[in-house]
């Protein structure tokens, strides 16, 4: 296991291993922990965007076999050397191994988005300084159906800027529908 910065020699790694398949966001993270096989990256979790955002993908052939807690741990005890106030990881809430992983690391649900039929995401944070309080408690404004319609003109209007603010390459998303996320609003306890 091993952290690097992404380079296009990383990217490169990341496409021929075919983990870029599975999540292209892992391309747009500023640094990584990876694990190898045989030169292969076979799992990998990064950082990036404004709002550090973790993304993590194992091949599915290495799954359930650990991976995932090591990396997540060795991406959370990085960012804490690195100097982060807080990390944020967007997951679907149907995948049940991703859930119970963020939660057994001390992440805490802030607020679920359904940007579409096809993405539904549990926004969540773990925090290390006094910065992170203060931006759960202003994310945690999303938990209700106003801040809800505001977060989603922002995410229309913002949608260009995603790479940078959440490492999510916006071609990979379809555009926000306001009317949808709205009408699909679910409160988190």
């Amino acid at each position: 296991m091993r952290v690097v910065q992404v380079n296009n020699s990383i990217i490169k790694d990341l496409q021929k291993s075919g983990i870029s398949k599975l999540m292209r966001s892992l391309e747009s993270c500023e640094w990584l922990v990876i694990e190898e096989e045989e030169n292969r990256i076979i799992g990998a979790a990064g950082m990036g965007g404004i709002f550090h955002v973790s993304s993590i993908q194992i091949i599915d052939e290495f799954q359930n076999k650990g991976i995932g807690k090591k990396l997540q741990t060795e991406l959370v005890e990085e960012s804490r050397r690195k100097g982060y106030s807080f990390i944020i990881v967007l997951f679907n809430p149907e995948n049940i191994r991703s859930t119970k992983l963020h939660t057994s690391l001390g992440y805490k649900k802030i607020f679920r988005i359904k940007y579409s039929s096809e993405y539904i995401n549990d926004v969540s944070i773990i925090i290390f300084k006094p910065v992170g309080y203060f931006l759960q408690k202003i994310l945690r404004s999303f938990n209700t159906k106003t801040g809800m319609f505001f977060l989603a003109c922002c995410l229309k209007i913002l949608k260009p800027l995603f790479k940078n603010l959440i490492a999510y390459n916006e071609k990979d998303l379809p555009a926000p529908s306001i009317k949808w996320i709205i009408k699909n609003f679910e409160k988190i306890n």
